[in-house]
């Protein structure tokens, strides 16, 4: 059983400075919470109140409450009160400021200083190095730095925190930086705002309360004791953001961990919850999603329920449900979600030369949702000249010019392009979650015929025997994860070709690794029409895509351009059409029933070779 020793300090009375009105509610609040909790905690609780909470006191509840913790236990230290900042000229802070709890008796006429956020960080991390789960909740200005701030807020509310004195000074010498494993055992964060805003109170209910205290504590109370912090965090989030835009909570640990245990618990990144925008995926463009249009589907059983993105924000989106009605309920959680399938901005197109022809190619492109007229996208040029075009821009090998001269080579031009696009698409693909990803790898390995090294730039260039033989590689796909994991691995050639034929898909147990070609030799040639002389050479990029469970291959198959088979290469109806790259199951059609179509996590990781004739 668990033993939780807690340490709740709320302070309201701030001798000679503004006083504060619900940090103490929020301190005996959570203490109730803890109380409630029953089963595997045991909680050892310890209180201070306004005056109790003096420096000296604060300190003794750490150094000696808290540090009685024994490697299964959690330390619990919940703060509700004034936070402040200052500047420093430590080059460890980036923004020139440094943040501060400030107790009781911080603002009396001794000057005593406040609680650093150095001091308070080396106490916590030097409990959580000898094993116990230390857990810091900060509810005051600047708390994401380990404090709190007064200043602007919402109206009717108050922000707790002060403006830091120049008389108090900061002791000089370095930051404790811990115990030698400090860097692995460090303790969990929730704040309620960011290092550099303010944190806010007002009435609620009927009593003073801090925004993050209570929305926290709701959250707790939806979720349970053994929430994971990412989704608590979430939910938490978006309870202050109904009430001021101007105050972000944050979480500094891991968001797959257990609350009150820091256990691994399952959890998914992406998270779909009801704001005040509506419903809102906390990925945006800063995790590498790129476009609206893309869709999220729910996980746990609810592989039928999709949500569509409308606006992609620089770290979440704005999405709606797509052919299903969320019920009531519903608002009041957050739902793990996953991409499954990505939209990417439409190609950039600059069209250069004959007038009519130029205007001929803009109208074939019109109806193509992956093209566009300028823009942002992937930058394709297209120049004409005496009925010919050429196309460049591209990351492949230089495409043959085509005739423009009708409607029927308009067509076929903007073919030329959509299919470029298309390969970059998956060129470029990535999901935003980088869990997969880290868990995978791609190795190639020389065999005695032909050589292996690496450029400077990280390609691996395999080049030909002096007699003009060539290369032959070994191809290896490693699962360094402790899960099976299916893999199937593209081979992308410059002729903007995409095929799974080295590893069509198989799955590999832990720590294991498929070969490519089923062990065989990897052969690595020149293509036709494409002259051995010395310095000549091709590129592919083998890039692996890792699932849960087996994926649809058909968006990933794209013959070489131009196709021997003008009709090859992947129907709107395989891709999703409107420029989406879907990431889906197959789909299973039998009289008697079979596996329906099941989502999961998926990743991608990738390398580059150059096949060199020296």
């Amino acid at each position: 059983m668990r033993t939780v020793y807690a340490l709740f300090v709320g302070i309201d009375d701030y001798p000679g400075r503004h006083r504060l009105r619900g940090c103490v509610n929020d301190a005996r609040e959570a203490e109730s919470w803890l109380r409630r909790q029953t089963g595997a905690l045991t909680p050892v609780f310890k209180a201070l109140h306004d005056k109790e909470a003096s420096r000296a006191a604060v300190l003794a509840g750490v150094e000696r409450h808290l540090g009685q913790c024994g490697p299964d236990d959690t330390a619990l230290f919940w703060f509700s009160g004034h936070g402040s900042e200052y500047r420093t000229d430590d080059p460890r802070e980036a923004t020139g400021w440094a943040q501060a709890l400030v107790c009781q008796d911080s603002l009396g006429p001794d000057g005593q200083p406040m609680l650093q956020d150095s001091e308070l960080g080396a106490l916590l991390d030097r409990i959580a190095a000898s094993g116990t789960h230390v857990l810091a909740v900060l509810d005051c200005c600047h708390a994401g730095g380990a404090t709190r701030d007064l200043g602007f807020g919402p109206p009717g509310g108050t922000g707790r925190g002060v403006d830091w004195q120049p008389w108090w000074r900061i002791p000089d010498g370095p930051r404790e930086s811990g115990s030698a494993g400090a860097e692995t055992a460090r303790h969990v964060l929730l704040a309620a705002c960011r290092p550099d805003e303010r944190a806010h109170e007002n009435a609620i209910d009927g009593r003073y309360r801090g925004y993050f205290s209570h929305a926290l504590l709701g959250a707790l109370d939806r979720l349970g004791p053994a929430a994971a912090y990412g989704a608590l965090h979430a939910l938490a989030e978006e309870g202050v953001r109904a009430r001021t835009p101007f105050q972000h909570p944050q979480l500094r640990g891991p968001e797959n961990g257990g609350f009150l245990s820091g256990d691994p618990v399952s959890a998914e990144p992406f998270l779909l919850r009801h704001t005040m925008s509506g419903w809102e995926v906390n990925c945006g463009r800063a995790h590498g999603l790129r476009a609206a249009g893309a869709e999220f589907t729910l996980l746990g059983g609810h592989a039928s329920r999709k949500v569509v993105v409308r606006q992609v924000l620089p770290e979440s989106c704005l999405v709606e449900p797509d052919g299903w009605q969320p019920a009531s309920q519903d608002r009041h959680l957050p739902h793990p979600v996953t991409p499954t399938a990505l939209a990417f901005t439409p190609a950039a197109v600059t069209l250069v030369g004959d007038a009519g022809a130029v205007r001929l190619l803009s109208a074939a492109m019109a109806p193509v949702p992956v093209l566009a007229l300028g823009g942002e996208g992937l930058p394709l040029r297209v120049d004409v000249a005496g009925g010919w075009a050429r196309v460049s821009g591209g990351a492949g090998h230089p495409v043959p010019d085509l005739p423009l001269r009708t409607r029927a080579d308009a067509e076929r031009m903007v073919d030329c392009l959509a299919h470029l696009a298309r390969w970059h698409h998956i060129l470029e693909l990535h999901n935003p979650d980088a869990l997969l990803s880290s868990l995978v790898r791609v190795t190639v390995e020389g065999t005695s015929v032909g050589r292996v090294e690496y450029s400077a730039d990280g390609e691996i260039v395999c080049g030909y025997t002096p007699g003009g033989r060539e290369p032959q590689v070994l191809v290896r796909v490693h699962n360094v994860s402790d899960r099976q994991l299916w893999c199937v691995l593209l081979d992308l050639t410059d002729r903007y070709a995409c095929s799974p034929h080295l590893y069509e898909g198989e799955f590999v147990a832990p720590g294991r690794a498929g070969t490519a070609r089923r062990g065989n030799p990897v052969w690595l040639r020149l293509p036709p029409g494409r002259a051995l002389v010395r310095g000549a050479f091709a590129r592919d990029w083998l890039k692996v895509i890792v699932t849960e469970n087996e994926l649809n291959l058909a968006p990933f198959r794209l013959p070489a351009w131009p196709p021997t088979d003008p009709t090859a290469g992947p129907r709107e109806s395989e891709t999703g059409g409107g420029g989406l790259l879907r990431l889906t199951s197959p789909v299973y059609r039998r009289d008697a029933g079979g596996p329906t179509d099941s989502v999961g996590r998926w990743g991608t990781a990738q390398v580059v070779m150059r096949t060199v004739v020296t």
